[in-house]
Parts: structure tokens; C-alpha cells; sequence
């Protein structure tokens, strides 16, 4: 997964601020003990925290960055001085009384998640495209890990060979320096670095800047994102939206979800997986439309948050490319529908096969949609007529300035 806009190392460092008192008296414990004292005194070592660099919409699928992240559980995000060339690592945990598998002793698969993931930080830097793939990775528990206690995962990087990269590490108890830890985890790995990960002989080739092409074509690119349930209007207000600003000389274009998939998505289907790829690709699109000085419309499902919010930081990130240039906006437009109008109206007879159980992972029925939180424009279609909410995200562009206001 790609990560757009990562913060740095350094500013992970200032992401978290402790809430509760166990929180303050973990974050102090951990800043001020001796093993991390050292570490930030080692030269080739970087200190971060590396599970706050995951952006907010995929944290909370992510498992000790999220979902096992918090009071009771992984107390505070782990503190990670990881060497440099992808040599070594040391990471500081505090576990919680909720990660047990038993009373009072913490699950063994989160003692394996944590050295998966720590293993596999430890020689990303040292792999050609700096990530890779678990391709075999063995655990022996050597003591129980008791619960409300602090933890260091050690790991090396012991031998490299082009994609591939063997690491051995452990879990032991935090210890002042003249004590002996005890090693509560062992584990070797091995990690592959896939050779569809990236291409490095591709270079970015700046073109004219955003602003420059802005004023020869005497109008702003921007993308407007329709979001809402199937039959909830989307399609039928952006087009008339589209038809609406092309009468008054702006190019504009509309990206449906339905046309698309004869053509550069018809490989996908309507898994989760399949679902959140297709907006991927779509907010791609629609970035390139927008950065052409075209206003860009797509009338898109897009249920999840996470993968709306991956096309508002696309825009974002492409944005703020060249510094001093005109940003790239994205305007996210909620057609709130209630379900319950959505299948009444039922065009194309959809919800009815989904009742039937004739298509699976509908959404609305048997598939999630994930209502915006806080949309740019929300619009109505049971409320309203077409002409009406087209004005009403016309008076909008106009306030902000993204079109020029209509003179009489």
C-alpha cells in the first residue's frame, strides 16, 4: 500500500499525546529509561514511531497500529530506533491487561504479528524497492509474556541476496542495564521484495505549472466527487452539472462508475478489494482531469471512507508538487439518500436481486456504505429537484471562487 503524504520519522516523534494516566505514566517510563536513552546516543540509528506513519483511514484496519492499539491494549505506539541500510532494530512496547489469550498472559499471535512487523522493518531499507513480503517466518515461544509489562523486540539483518532478506529477532523483557532480560520470543524470517513494487527506471518529467496552465485555459481544474447509494441521484446530477458548466464554456467531464468498467476497470469485479481498486484507479484519473485544468466529475459509489479519503490525499499530494502552485481541490458531494428511497426508486431493478440474494456484496443491503463525515457539499435528491442541486453546488463553486460567478 502506498502511503501518500507519510509524515517523516521526526514528525511521528510529535504525533502522539498521551490522554489518560496510565498513557502518561507509560510515555515517561519509556522516554526516560536507560535502553532509550542509549539508543538516541548510537549514530546511525533513526528514531521513530513507525505505525503513526499509516494514514488515519487504514489504521483503524491495521492491527497493532489500530484495532490493538490503545488503553489496555499496545498502551502507546512503540518507540522504533531502527539502523540505517536496513542493518538492525529495537523497539520499545508497553502490553496491556486486554491482549491476553490467557488470564494475565498475552496472546502468542500478537507476540507473532509484532515480530513479523519488527523483523520485516528491520531490512526493508537493505531491500531494492525498501518493502517486501512474508515469505516464511518461524517462532519459538521461549517463556509466557506477562500482561501490563514492557517489551523490547530486537532484530538483525543477516544476509541479503538481491530481492530477499533473512532477519532473526526476539521479544525480551524491558531491563535496566545490569540485569539479564529474559527472552520470551524467538523468530527468523525471510522477506522478498515482489518485482512489481516499483520501477526504478521511471523519472517524473515536470511539465508546465498548474497555474500556468490555469491561465492559458482561463479556468480552474478541481474534481467533484459524487458519493451516495446506488439510485441516490449521483449520476443524474453530475450529468446535468456537467451539461450545466459546459454551457457556460468550462470543460468540464464525467467519470461514471457504471461506463468505466467497460473499459479501464471491466478486469474488476465487487469485492472489497476489487471495490476499493477501482476507486484507486478512478481518483488517478480524475487527478490527471483536474491537474489539465478540467473540471472532473465522478458519480461513484466509493462506499469506504478510507478509499475516498486515498483520493482526497492523491489531490493533495499532486497539489503541493511544485511549491508556490495552484493547489488541486477536491470536493467531496454527499447525495444523502435514505436506503428506503434508494430501493423504492431502483432503476435498474438492483436492489430487488439483491433482496433475492441474487447479487452478493450490495451495498446498502448486504455490503457497508460508509456515510461521509464531513462532505464539502451535501445534497439531497428526495428533497429537491435536479435544476435544484445543481444551483445549490453552483452557488457553492461560485462562493469559493472555483468558477466565475454567472453575470446577467
Amino acid at each position: 500500500m502506498a502511503l501518500v503524504n507519510a509524515p517523516s520519522d521526526e514528525e511521528t516523534l510529535s504525533m502522539f499525546s498521551p490522554q489518560h494516566d496510565l498513557e502518561h505514566e507509560v510515555e515517561q517510563f519509556i522516554n526516560n529509561h536507560p535502553l532509550t536513552k542509549e539508543m538516541r546516543t548510537k549514530e546511525g540509528f533513526i528514531e521513530s514511531r513507525p505505525h503513526l506513519k499509516i494514514p488515519d483511514p487504514y489504521r483503524a484496519q491495521n492491527l497493532t497500529a489500530g484495532v490493538l492499539l490503545g488503553p489496555g491494549k499496545v498502551v502507546v505506539p512503540p518507540i522504533a530506533f531502527t539502523e540505517e541500510g536496513g542493518k538492525s532494530i529495537v523497539s520499545i512496547y508497553y502490553l496491556g491487561n486486554d491482549v491476553c489469550g490467557h488470564p494475565g498472559i498475552v496472546h502468542g499471535g500478537l507476540l507473532a504479528t509484532m515480530l513479523d512487523e519488527g523483523l520485516a522493518r528491520a531490512c526493508f531499507a537493505a531491500l531494492p524497492f525498501g518493502m517486501g513480503v512474508t515469505a516464511n517466518l518461524n517462532i519459538n515461544y521461549r517463556a509466557p509474556t506477562m500482561a501490563n509489562s514492557y517489551v523490547v523486540l530486537r532484530a538483525t539483518t543477516t544476509k541479503v541476496e538481491g530481492r530477499k532478506a533473512w532477519v532473526e529477532g526476539r521479544i525480551e523483557t524491558l531491563v535496566d542495564n545490569d540485569e539479564k532480560p529474559v527472552v520470551l520470543a524467538e523468530a527468523t524470517a525471510l522477506y522478498i521484495s515482489p518485482k512489481q513494487a516499483a520501477n526504478t527506471n521511471i523519472t517524473w518529467h515536470p511539465s508546465l505549472s498548474r497555474h500556468e496552465r490555469n491561465e492559458y485555459r482561463k479556468q480552474r481544474g478541481f474534481t467533484l466527487w459524487f458519493t451516495g447509494l446506488s439510485a441516490s441521484g449521483k449520476s443524474t446530477v453530475a450529468t446535468a452539472l456537467e451539461q450545466h458548466l459546459l454551457h457556460l464554456g468550462l470543460a468540464a467531464y464525467r467519470l461514471d462508475g457504471d461506463n468505466v468498467r467497460f473499459g479501464l476497470n471491466k478486469d474488476l469485479g465487487f469485492s472489497d478489494k476489487d471495490r476499493t481498486e477501482n476507486i484507486r484507479r478512478i481518483g488517478e484519473v480524475a487527478k490527471l482531469f483536474a491537474d489539465s485544468s478540467t473540471i472532473a466529475l465522478t458519480s461513484f459509489i466509493s462506499p469506504f471512507k478510507a478509499d475516498r479519503q486515498l483520493a482526497r490525499e492523491l489531490h493533495e499530494a499532486a497539489g503541493s508538487q511544485q511549491p508556490g502552485d495552484d493547489p488541486l481541490p477536491f470536493i467531496e458531494v454527499y447525495v444523502d439518500v435514505p436506503v428506503a428511497v434508494a430501493e423504492q426508486r431502483d432503476p435498474k431493478g438492483l436492489y430487488k436481486k439483491a433482496r433475492a440474494g441474487e447479487i452478493k456484496e450490495f451495498t446498502g443491503i448486504s455490503s457497508p456504505y460508509e456515510a461521509p463525515e464531513n462532505p464539502e457539499i451535501t445534497i439531497r435528491t428526495h428533497e429537491r429537484s435536479v435544476e435544484e442541486c445543481v444551483a445549490d453546488i453552483v452557488a457553492w463553486l461560485e462562493e469559493k471562487k472555483l468558477i466565475p460567478t454567472k453575470t446577467t
